[in-house]
């Protein structure tokens, strides 16, 4: 298949890195060329150092991977186009329309986290072929991709980009409809703001509620999900505790200025490391299960 990635930041630049890997033809088009090639270059770094891929791999991963000057060269023969620009409607239209002005009908997968995929096949005049693949960070260690259904769009353009994902080994989660924030960060944005309650309201301390859910929650859900915890814990009990406490939780239709409640002492980039050798284990950790099977 041929893959043109439109935006190459960081999101970008590692998901025309999987497509590669996964050996298909990738030609990405960015503002700053020099500056995707080298994203592109550290997402295969990235790949050799946790070792989720071969020096070989990469090397032939990279062989495939060229840039375009503009976004209708690099999408002019492609089978998939890929975007991935900053959240924006009206420049993921613009740029979007541009690449497709001289492109035979690709399908369009928006890397979108919030905006609707209805409006943005409208905006670009393919809601037909235009879905959502809402990749996570860090794209190559994360392997959940949600991938969402506008209000037009043909069941065999979902059916077609759930089953590339499924061969680059990622996880596709069908979003049957558009609604805002997805799944993802429709739970992601509700679990801020308890957090951000909490904090502000002197229940506990920023560091405190982040090792409720780092070692509390997280720990449990990553092997059971919530809604398989209910029926693990008895459905009656959550019922009952639902009674007293849903009705105690925020309410806020706004969030406050999250610089309040965020934890920005010591080292972000030691943290990142962390959590990216962490993602890597685990990632490491699945293949070698499948393998096995």
């Amino acid at each position: 298949m041929r893959v043109a990635i439109i935006g190459a930041g960081l999101m970008g630049a590692q998901i025309g890195c999987e497509y590669a890997l996964g050996g298909h033809d990738v030609r990405i088009h960015a503002r700053n060329l020099r500056g995707a090639q080298q994203r592109v270059a550290d997402g295969f770094a990235l790949l050799e150092a946790h070792a989720l891929s071969t020096a070989g791999e990469v090397r032939a991963a990279a062989e495939r991977v060229s840039t375009a000057a503009a976004p209708g060269e690099a999408a002019s023969e492609a089978d998939l186009l890929v975007e991935s620009l900053p959240e924006d409607l009206e420049l993921k239209a613009t740029v979007l329309r541009a690449a497709l002005a001289d492109a035979p009908e690709p399908v369009v997968a928006t890397n979108t986290s919030s905006l609707s995929i209805s409006a943005i096949g409208e905006a670009i005049g393919a809601p037909e072929r235009t879905v959502g693949t809402h990749y996570l960070n860090p794209p190559l260690l994360m392997p959940t991709v949600e991938v969402i259904a506008g209000g037009h769009t043909a069941p065999e353009t979902v059916s077609l980009v759930q089953e590339t994902l499924v061969s680059l080994g990622k996880l596709p989660v069908l979003v049957r409809q558009d609604v805002p924030g997805f799944v993802w960060n429709r739970l992601q944005f509700a679990l801020v703001r308890e957090c951000a309650w909490l904090v502000e309201h002197g229940v506990a301390s920023a560091a405190d509620v982040d090792t409720v859910m780092r070692e509390g929650l997280a720990r449990r859900w990553r092997r059971v999900g919530p809604l398989r915890a209910i029926a693990l814990g008895g459905i009656d009990t959550w019922n009952r505790s639902g009674r007293s406490i849903v009705p105690a939780l925020s309410t806020a239709r706004e969030l406050p200025d999250l610089a309040n409640v965020a934890i920005i002492d010591g080292s972000l980039s030691e943290d990142a490391a962390a959590r990216d050798g962490a993602l890597a284990r685990e990632l490491r950790e699945d293949r070698s299960t499948k393998a096995s099977r």
